[in-house]
């Protein structure tokens, strides 16, 4: 067996479908109004409608995180953490995401 998808809730799924659009440039594969897959290769976050938010983290890969997370700031993203180099090796920055998701861009040591 190997992971290919994990289930997040969220309470606004129209909304946080709308961000992810915005700010992180995705769109889903499939949505109706109970769910959304939104695939990354061989990986899917599913966003599901809930009563609940799920808070959850979800890291995206960057060769500049720097860059990255610049540019999400421009297209209206919320900083939690600006980018800075921490003690398991890598470069990470925090953004806020819907509902009670936070977004992580991590990449090399500046």
């Amino acid at each position: 067996m190997k992971l290919n998808h994990i289930h997040v809730g969220v309470c606004d799924l129209t909304a946080a479908l709308e961000w992810l659009d915005r700010v992180w440039k995705l769109k889903p594969q499939f949505h109706n109004e109970r769910m959304a897959t939104i695939s990354f290769g061989s990986f899917i976050l599913i966003l599901d409608a809930a009563e609940v938010d799920s808070p959850a983290t979800i890291g995206f890969e960057s060769d500049d995180c720097d860059r990255d997370f610049k540019a999400v700031l421009e297209r209206g993203a919320v900083a939690l953490e600006s980018p800075g180099n921490k003690a398991w090796g890598a470069r990470a920055a925090y953004i806020q995401g819907p509902g009670k998701l936070k977004f992580e861009i991590e990449g090399p040591l500046g």
